[in-house]
């Protein structure tokens, strides 16, 4: 464990010492990075690290035994473990997109049974990442669908007991390692122009739940995103998300944060590390034929000027999306800046890792350095929820003034 934290209580600490010890963490994950890209490999060892020091509870409330990190506390320290393993902080992520969105929860008027399976969920949450550690799993896309809730074709039914659940998601991060699957369901009867879609939570050792390792692709190797099916899959009726059915797809369109806004700190992780990369190698590499580094080049320097007013703008929109989120959470202004947000690291990181490539210089594609997997890790941040092209076309319907709080206006 880290020495410097060990001794701090999760609910004692502050905003700033939670990215410093993601930041210490990162550093021995940047260590392991390249073994676990190369064999393609999950990182558990990285896992039992952000386990020992608490940080599965990082967005549970203090006053329920967690960190009580806000969406811009939380998307800063996303960055900094995304730093040293852009694998490790993808999946971190999956795991918080379960657990986070109860945290924002106002349910205090919510009186009678619906409040309390509500408040019983929750607490049976909590106490699974506090005490027992265990890790949540988002599972939503499927084959030629994607994450679009909509067009979903995973059904369940209800029986007097519970729940059974007959489907496939084929992009399922932490798939074989996390506890418990968060599954995206339509219900079996609904007929709606916007469909009944609920969360269920299915155990990892559920015998109708079968994992399939083919994760085997570009880049973030180390997330096993493989596809799960779920073949008459019974849950109890406790493991309905919240206790509430058919709300899935309005939450998504009111509160977009939690399946896009996750995904910027990752990527920005991404493209820090390759500036920070980028600017050290040419201040240690000559100019060829002489004892001047290749940072002394007035041309290399106004290129990397131009790329560090890139970052820079980049880290600025995902800062403000992620404190519009904290202060605003499913307002026009918030949900308008993540998008935005998204779509500009998720263009800026292929065309940084290009830049940096190429001043820095061939010798900068071997796989002993992290540069190349800086490149092939970034090329995927354009396909995350929401696509830079969805991103878009939300950027574009709110310039009209379309209330995007509609599932049917959204591309979900």
């Amino acid at each position: 464990m880290t020495q410097k934290y060990k001794e701090i209580a999760p609910t004692d600490m502050t905003s700033e010492q939670i990215i410093d010890l993601c930041s210490e963490l990162a550093v021995g994950f940047a260590k392991r990075a390249a073994k676990h890209d190369r064999e393609g490999s999950f990182p558990e060892e990285n896992f039992q690290e952000l386990k020992d020091h608490n940080l599965l509870c990082i967005m549970i409330p203090k006053d329920r035994g967690g960190m009580g990190a806000d969406f811009l506390t939380y998307t800063r320290a996303l960055e900094q473990i995304a730093k040293g393993d852009a694998s490790t902080g993808l999946t971190f992520n999956m795991h918080n997109i379960a657990v986070g969105s109860l945290a924002e929860l106002n349910i205090d008027g919510i009186g009678g049974s619906r409040g309390k399976k509500m408040n019983d969920f929750i607490d049976w949450v909590y106490d699974q990442a506090i005490t027992h550690k265990k890790l949540f799993a988002s599972a939503s896309s499927e084959p030629g669908i994607g994450a679009h809730l909509s067009k979903m074709k995973t059904l369940y039914h209800k029986t007097d007991e519970g729940f059974v659940i007959n489907g496939v998601k084929n992009w399922v991060s932490m798939a074989g390692y996390a506890d418990y699957y968060v599954v995206a369901a339509k219900k079996a009867d609904s007929t709606s122009d916007v469909p009944a879609i609920s969360y269920l939570i299915v155990e990892k050792e559920n015998p109708n739940a079968r994992v399939e390792f083919t994760w085997d692709v570009l880049g973030m190797r180390g997330t096993s995103t493989n596809p799960v099916y779920f073949e008459d899959c019974f849950v109890p009726k406790e493991s309905l998300f919240l206790g509430n059915e058919g709300m899935a797809l309005f939450k998504v369109a009111r509160e977009p944060h939690w399946l896009v806004g996750g995904y910027v700190g990752v990527y920005l992780g991404i493209c820090t590390a390759a500036f920070e990369f980028l600017t050290n190698y040419l201040k240690n590499r000559n100019i060829p034929g002489t004892d001047k580094p290749l940072a002394s080049d007035t041309r290399i320097q106004h290129k990397v000027g131009e790329l560090f007013v890139k970052v820079e703008s980049a880290r600025a929109s995902v800062y403000r999306a992620a404190k519009l989120v904290a202060e605003r959470p499913g307002s026009v202004e918030a949900n308008a800046a993540i998008h935005l947000s998204k779509f500009m690291v998720s263009e800026l990181g292929p065309s940084l890792t290009s830049d940096a490539i190429r001043l820095c210089g061939g010798s900068t594609i071997a796989k002993f350095m992290p540069l190349e997997r800086y490149y092939r890790e970034s090329r995927c941040g354009g396909l995350m929820p929401a696509t830079s092209d969805e991103c878009l076309l939300y950027l574009g319907k709110h310039s009209f003034g379309t209330d995007l709080t509609k599932p049917d206006e959204t591309y979900w």
